[in-house]
């Protein structure tokens, strides 16, 4: 049985945050970046050229930004190190699997679970932000432009457990499928951010996904805003009002693609099923759905992530990447020693998209179970993904282009390389 998170005694809880205080400055990583697409999301309703996509362009109303942190920078060199061992299962305590109400529903949180979820240290704001190539560095990307993210949908199908993942819309599609019981919506740059509390505000005042949709669409404007008044004071409301404004045009024709796509292949979304619609729904309304600031090059927020899942006894079956492995030359010792130790279910999945433009237009998608990924990331001869991904077919012009990785890291050509120089000298 899948664990769910319950009430518990307050004597516990305190206990449980006693100890997350005392342990909050080790463990895992923290992710860098969401999606990184390098063209536009947006997709107009009628065919329409593609566009390289811009950074956001300013309305009239900027809001107050956070001081960035000094730059993360990527390790140049991974050193041979002594093998990293995956993690221990986490199995939820008693308390939380008796409470499980047999007809599936979820329990609301009590507050000193919610206190768990929410009270982790989030990442600093990086000067930085990376990208595929130089060009698309220091974008804000508000939406995905994953085409066929359909592609994940078996994989991820009543999974359950905690969700960790990069990304906007991608996040709300992915819960909904996975059914997941925590999810934690996690990006570098703190206009995701921005983005998922808009998110929020929608899904809690639409009653059904067309009117979330439309929210994001200009004749959905003025209730939008009215939604952002009547939710914070100002100048929060000013900030929001500001992404919204950036934002909204390519939201809104990104969620209509996907309903279009989804229809097509006849797979049901958060964006056009009342039923997914209402279960993600209902997980914001309990507060299961966590969006903050981390970065995979750094510590301190992927760790805190580990605490909390271990905690509240949901274990995380969904890790799911886009393509940011592709913004590093090299996996930095922080990002491997973090998807060594988070709380991993035995079947935990990642899921990842590699940049396939000049292929098909959009990505190959990959499947690979989390305890073989941490295999290859316990050795000193895998550097990137591309290693790790060196058999995957190359990209279709048509269809999509859906492989799963699970080979033996020893049987690699990076392995054969490494272990020739390594008898050379």
């Amino acid at each position: 049985m899948r664990s769910r998170v319950s009430h518990r005694p307050l004597a516990s809880a305190l206990v449980v945050l006693g100890l997350l205080a005392c342990t909050a400055q080790g463990g895992a990583t923290s992710p860098d970046g969401g999606p990184r697409p390098e063209e536009a999301a947006a997709v107009a309703e009628a065919p329409s050229p593609r566009e390289p996509r811009a950074a956001v362009e300013a309305p009239a109303e900027p809001p107050a930004r956070v001081e960035p942190s000094a730059r993360v920078e990527p390790s140049a060199r991974v050193e041979p190190s002594a093998r990293v061992e995956p993690s221990a299962r986490v199995e939820p305590s008693a308390e939380v699997a008796a409470a499980t109400p047999s007809a599936g529903g979820l329990v609301p949180l009590d507050e000193e679970q919610v206190a768990i979820l929410f009270g982790t240290a989030e990442d600093p704001v990086p000067v930085h932000r990376g990208g595929v190539a130089p060009s698309q560095e220091n974008k804000h990307y508000l939406s995905s432009n994953e085409k066929a993210l359909d592609a994940f949908h078996s994989a991820l199908a009543g999974v359950g457990g905690g969700y960790l993942g990069v990304g906007t819309d991608q996040g709300y599609l992915f819960v909904g499928w996975a059914r997941s019981e925590l999810a934690w919506l996690v990006d570098y740059d703190p206009a995701v951010q921005e983005i998922h509390e808009l998110y929020r505000l929608f899904f809690l005042h639409a009653d059904t996904p067309q009117e979330m949709v439309a929210l994001w669409s200009e004749g959905g404007r003025p209730r939008a805003l009215e939604i952002i008044a009547a939710a914070h004071p100002e100048p929060r409301a000013r900030e929001l009002r500001y992404w919204y404004r950036s934002g909204s045009g390519r939201i809104h024709g990104r969620l209509r693609a996907v309903r279009r796509r989804m229809a097509k292949v006849g797979v049901p979304t958060v964006f056009d099923d009342q039923e997914t619609y209402d279960y993600v729904r209902l997980m914001l309304e309990q507060r299961r759905i966590r969006a903050l600031r981390v970065n995979l090059l750094e510590r301190e927020g992927l760790a805190g992530i580990g605490e909390a899942a271990q905690a509240l006894g949901v274990p995380l079956r969904v890790l799911y990447l886009s393509n940011a492995e592709q913004y590093w030359k090299r996996y930095s010792p922080v990002f491997r020693q973090s998807v060594a130790s988070l709380p991993w279910a035995d079947d935990a999945v990642l899921l990842r998209t590699i940049t396939a433009k000049a292929a098909n237009d959009d990505y190959r998608y990959n499947v690979q179970p989390i305890a073989n990924f941490q295999q290859w990331l316990a050795q000193p001869f895998v550097g990137s993904v591309h290693h790790i991904v060196h058999a995957g077919p190359p990209a279709s012009a048509q269809g999509i282009t859906l492989f799963t990785t699970g080979g033996d890291p020893l049987d690699s050509p990076a392995a054969r390389r490494w272990q020739a120089k390594q008898a050379e000298g």
